[in-house]
């Protein structure tokens, strides 16, 4: 492979640790059994790599010069590569001034190739310059520099003590020059100054040079570079891979050798951008990747509408007939594809393929395979035939998983048993146009691509980060996982074929995007697939380390999971019952770490942060627990009361577990229909029991009366709030009851009937009839349907009110005057939790979607 590289070389002073950025570049991926046309990816993202690993190396001065070969001719044979630079003042301030470089903070690669390339710092070229690698021995590279002598080339500082010699080699002078431990070699010839870290290589120059040829593939796209940028790549794809191995030994290389024959990338870099085009070619008699597509024409790429915008890769081809792709497999099923995908995301593999239309004959075939589940009105199928499309998308894919797959009108998604989940997810995601090719940094990125291409790459970079870490050595692991690549979303490689050509047009862009979500718009952010459906509404609870939200639910096999805000399941906890109401959190310990309290049935729970019992929980009921325990603080002390009740029998426990002895209320002759309340006002505690006979309790700490009721009340569903500094709640004719100090009531008419629910705040009352939803004094009317109960959030002095179309699947959320919040109703099958759950001060909430997912959205 070459490299070509105009060079002034203060460079080193100038130098851009290769793992900067080349980690946006290089795509490794390891596929369980499965060869993914993403290999396309690792090819070419490794390739690039060295290019800007060199490129960042190196600054040089320019002068106008024609292209020519004179340099050319001293570059070692089978160089793994060769850099050009054009222009070394402006390189220089390129590399300094580009803002994802300048995070970089002393990089250890930018340490060790400077002090492989050590002698460097002391040649100030004017002209172009030529930096080559070689293999010389397995792992084992030396670098050669080349450039136009001048008088002022060598610069050694004065403090530094070189120790120079002369060796005579084929009638030439080599000098030898010893700085420090590093050992160089050099010689001049016709103007021209040539350097070595092996005296090897310079013998070798000194016999070939002056009978050198240069390739016509090489003579060829060298004619093609843009000398108007700064920096120039000039690669040979078989000679690069065992580079490529050196510097990513963690990562599987060896496709790189056979995508192409020769290929020139011109390197611009500027504040918030790096990229590179120019062109790759192949050779007729040699079988290269690209000339699978030489007879095809370019397509626009549609595959983004499936693809998750949390993916981690996808490459995607697209052709203008089938049969010019691969025109050996004879199969009437792909006559109407335009477009073939391999993708990744939450660590599972997909192939996409798109046809022109809905209609098209692998959807008619496939739809008579078995239906495995429903997933958003769209149907998983099992695949009957194991080779099904198998060897038909040669060389980009090898083999695919196709256990499973689904029909999203003219695309078809195959995946994995272990992928089975995440089609549910895909359906989802489409039928809401929440995916990729909806997101705003994605339009963006695209703009700068072609309209039309053969082959597009594109890589999260936010994802794939630790991937890319863990390809290099361990010595660099830990700088790359602490790259902020929030400004960079996306790196992104474009091949565009000339049909009949024997050379496609290659373009990369890594971008600082400055694309923001629409204002006033919902957007999905995670999507997760449980084992079983989902048996509770998913709710936050506040990560005491990170100070964010985390998300808690439970599946129908009884299964509890907390759930990261990357939407990672941390761990699964295993109850014996559906969890009753709302989980609680308590700081036991009064340290400030949090735990959960859950009740089921037959336990009350109290689990850490890693799903751990907490002594001396879990405690089981008598008999079996009506109501969610209630759990008071009535100082804010942390010294927890629990009250446990069973049906009509009541108990309360400090947070030790024991029996509070000073709590005299032990129960009533009837069940009580929701769980105990504590208030708190002015000074003093009250104490809520509502009986299912009418009667309600209003206690003092100590479970003696502190008001007594004066009548009994035909509860409604609802529960007991204060609102305007009295007790409030609702009977079954629709009243709102009120309750004084004193225990007089007050009835006033709700706009409401026998079936109504009512929630409220001090100063704010909601209810909900039939299909109207009234806050204050403002009526919303909905569709009819089958609602949650509304629910209000009080959050940074804002109310929300929030209630969900369960037939339906809606989602609505309004303000404290009845008006729609802008992007609802948005999709959900639950009641939701809202919450600021991540870093960001925009507000998101929680809901189940289908049967055994559950949904983040975010309020843009």
């Amino acid at each position: 492979m070459y490299l070509i590289v105009n060079n002034n070389c203060n460079s080193i002073r100038a130098t851009i640790n290769y793992n900067r950025i080349s980690f946006i570049f290089l795509y490794y991926s390891s596929t369980k059994g499965n060869t993914s046309l993403l290999f396309l990816n690792t090819f070419y993202m490794k390739r690039i790599l060295l290019l800007i690993l060199s490129i960042f190396i190196i600054g040089c001065t320019t002068e106008e010069t024609p292209k020519e070969y004179a340099l050319l001719k001293f570059a070692p044979q089978n160089a793994a590569a060769i850099l050009q630079i054009n222009d070394f003042e402006g390189f220089k301030s390129e590399l300094k001034n580009n803002q994802l470089l300048q995070s970089f903070k002393k990089p250890k690669f930018k340490q060790d190739f400077n002090s492989f390339v050590d002698y460097l710092q002391y040649i100030n070229p004017n002209s172009k310059s030529l930096l080559c690698f070689n293999e010389l021995g397995k792992d084992s590279f030396e670098y050669t520099f080349i450039t136009k002598s001048h008088p002022d080339l060598i610069v050694l500082d004065s403090l530094q003590k070189a120790t120079t010699k002369s060796i005579t080699y084929n009638n030439t002078s080599i000098i030898e020059t010893t700085i420090g431990k590093n050992v160089n070699y050099s010689f001049y010839t016709d103007s021209v100054f040539v350097n070595s870290s092996s005296k090897l290589l310079i013998e070798n120059c000194i016999r070939s040079h002056k009978k050198a040829i240069i390739s016509e593939p090489l003579q060829a796209v060298y004619a093609t570079i843009d000398e108007s940028k700064s920096a120039t790549l000039l690669a040979t794809p078989k000679d690069f891979s065992p580079l490529l191995q050196k510097l990513f030994p963690n990562a599987d290389t060896n496709v790189v050798a056979n995508f192409g024959e020769q290929m020139a990338l011109d390197i611009d870099i500027l504040q918030d951008e790096i990229s590179f085009t120019g062109i790759i070619t192949e050779n007729d008699s040699l079988s290269h990747t690209l000339s699978s597509l030489k007879n095809t024409s370019p397509r626009e790429h549609k595959m983004a509408k499936v693809i998750p915008p949390f993916f981690s890769h996808f490459t995607t081809i697209a052709f203008d007939s089938y049969k010019s792709f691969h025109p050996e497999t004879q199969n009437s099923m792909l006559d109407a594809l335009e477009e073939v995908c391999s993708f990744s995301f939450n660590g599972r593999s997909f192939t996409g393929l798109r046809f022109i239309s809905s209609s098209n004959e692998a959807a008619t075939q496939l739809k008579n395979n078995r239906v495995q589940s429903q997933a958003r009105y769209n149907a998983i199928r099992e695949n009957e035939d194991a080779t099904l499309f198998q060897g038909d998308f040669t060389p980009f894919i090898e083999t695919f998983d196709n256990q499973f797959f689904i029909i999203l009108d003219e695309y078809i998604v195959f995946t994995s048993a272990d992928g089975l989940k995440d089609l549910y997810i895909l359906s989802a995601l489409y039928s809401d146009e929440q995916t990729l090719a909806f997101q705003k940094n994605y339009q963006e990125t695209m703009e700068n691509l072609s309209d039309e291409s053969s082959v597009v790459s594109f890589i999260n970079t936010k994802t794939f980060k630790s991937t890319f870490a863990e390809s290099t050595k361990k010595a660099y692991q830990k700088e790359i996982k602490c790259i902020n690549v929030d400004d960079y979303p996306f790196a992104a490689l474009q091949f565009t074929n000339e049909k009949g050509s024997n050379y496609a047009h290659v373009h990369g862009l890594l971008k600082r995007n400055t694309a923001k979500p629409t204002e006033n718009t919902v957007s999905q952010i995670l999507n997760i697939v449980l084992d079983t459906p989902v048996a509770t509404d998913p709710q936050f609870v506040k990560n005491h380390i990170t100070k964010r939200r985390e998300i808690v639910v439970q599946d129908e096999a009884n299964m509890l999971y907390l759930i990261s805000t990357q939407g990672k399941v941390l761990w699964k906890k295993q109850l014996d019952g559906k969890i009753l109401g709302a989980i609680s959190q308590v700081d036991l310990y009064k340290n400030g770490r949090l735990q959960l309290a859950i009740t089921t049935p037959q336990t009350f729970y109290i689990l850490d942060r890693k799903g751990n019992a907490v002594k001396p929980y879990p405690t089981k009921a008598n008999e079996t627990y009506t109501q969610p325990v209630a759990i008071f603080d009535y100082d804010s002390s942390k010294n927890y009361r629990f009250v446990f009740t069973e049906g009509n029998k009541v108990v309360m426990r400090d947070k030790a577990g024991k029996k509070v002895s000073g709590f005299k209320f032990s129960g009533s002759e009837n069940d009580f229909i929701n769980p105990p309340q504590h208030f708190r006002v002015l000074t003093k505690d009250y104490i809520t029991f509502q009986e299912s006979n009418g009667k309600l309790h209003i206690l003092s700490r100590t479970g003696s009366p502190r008001i007594t009721v004066k009548e009994n009340i035909q509860f409604s569903d609802n529960e007991i709030y204060i609102h305007n500094n009295l007790f409030t709640t609702s009977d079954r004719n629709g009243n709102l009851i009120q309750i004084d100090s004193k225990g007089q009531i007050d009835k006033t008419k709700l706009p409401v009937e026998a079936t109504h629910d009512v929630t409220m705040t001090s100063k704010t009352l909601v209810s909900f009839f039939e299909n109207k939803l009234r806050i204050k004094d403002k009526t919303v009317e909905l569709d009819f349907g089958s609602y949650s109960k509304p629910e209000i959030f009080f959050i940074r002095n804002k109310i929300y009110v929030a209630i969900t179309d369960i037939d339906a699947q809606k989602v609505y959320l309004f303000d404290s005057n009845a008006k729609s919040i802008p992007g609802f109703p948005a999709y959900g099958s639950s009641a939701i939790d809202l919450e600021n759950f991540d870093k960001d001060p925009k507000l998101e909430f929680v809901t189940k979607g289908e049967e055994n997912t559950v949904l983040v959205y975010k309020l843009n």
